[in-house]
């Protein structure tokens, strides 16, 4: 009776990969880039390409730094290399029919230290905004990993974003990274996978104690609204119409937390930084307030004794 135990478990496992495979769910990387950067293998067995692109400049200032916040050290090079352009700059990426999609954009600041800096827009096949007012060092600050996950369909030559709509021509979307008023547009590495999105690779969440406390991956996932905190004021990030949808995949992503508890919590700390400092000790009288004339009396009564008494010496 036991021989059967195994035997049905296989049996289990082939009709289950069967299935899996049928409904088209199973987790694809179609398209890595290691953008400014060389081939590389991370440690979840994804196969980054070269940079294809010769536009903008190919840069691997980040290797300066020692460590890489956020993720292992042998994925460090994705994030210590970047594309970036002094003006709007993209990728052409291909797609593999109708089915659900998830494009993760890697990004890391390795050169500003302060926010306000580099801020920039993601757009998605032309129209969607997809990222908007993306301030890395705001997210997450100097020398750390940083992901935006964006999640649409594709049905009949159709993209679906949020409640957006447009068309797919020669099965390839494109991606752009739009140059502002601010610094030059950058992207690091970006993956676009097919299936069973809620399996993708995701960060390590941000440590409370990193450089900047008031900072949650959970508002990295787009389609959902979200708000960031910034020296203590909110910034509202996403402006399209469709700003109060609902996006149907973020529904399906039950690791994003509670942002307004978190955001209230973030109000409460920054409270407590910016409140003035009270004194150690007892507060030191004002020199400036004790202005009695009668405390020079004793003054002018040496000064007219004294003079006198010049007076007599001068005569011997």
């Amino acid at each position: 009776m036991n021989s059967f135990i195994p035997v049905f478990i296989a049996i289990f496992c082939i009709s289950e990969t069967i299935r899996t495979a049928a409904n088209g769910k199973a987790l694809k990387v179609l398209y890595a880039i290691n953008a400014g950067g060389d081939d590389h293998v991370d440690i979840d067995g994804i196969h980054y390409e070269p940079d294809p692109s010769k536009i903008g400049t190919a840069s691997d200032y980040g290797k300066h730094l020692l460590i890489i916040n956020r993720v292992p050290e042998q994925d460090e090079i994705l994030y210590k290399t970047e594309r970036y352009h002094t003006s709007t700059f993209g990728y052409d990426i291909p797609l593999d029919g109708d089915g659900e999609y998830a494009l993760v954009l890697k990004f890391c600041e390795v050169y500003f230290t302060q926010p306000n800096k580099k801020i920039f827009d993601v757009v998605l096949n032309r129209r969607h905004v997809i990222v908007s007012e993306l301030d890395i060092f705001a997210e997450v600050g100097h020398g750390t990993a940083h992901h935006e996950y964006v999640f649409f369909t594709v049905t009949l030559g159709k993209l679906k974003y949020k409640e957006e709509v447009s068309n797919v021509r020669n099965n390839l979307v494109r991606l752009d990274f739009m140059k502002g008023p601010y610094d030059n547009p950058k992207i690091n590495a970006f993956i676009l996978l097919k299936g069973d999105v809620q399996r993708i690779p995701r960060l390590k969440p941000l440590h409370k104690d990193a450089f900047y406390p008031d900072i949650d991956d959970s508002a990295s996932i787009r389609g959902a609204n979200k708000k960031k905190v910034l020296n203590g004021q909110h910034r509202k990030l996403v402006s399209n119409e469709e700003d109060t949808e609902t996006d149907e995949y973020p529904k399906k992503l039950s690791a994003v937390e509670n942002e307004e508890d978190i955001n209230d919590e973030f109000h409460e700390l920054l409270s407590k930084t910016e409140s003035p400092r009270k004194p150690s000790g007892p507060r030191q009288p004002d020199p400036y307030s004790m202005d009695d004339s009668t405390l020079l009396l004793p003054v002018f009564i040496a000064i007219g004794a004294f003079i006198p008494l010049l007076f007599c010496l001068c005569k011997l």
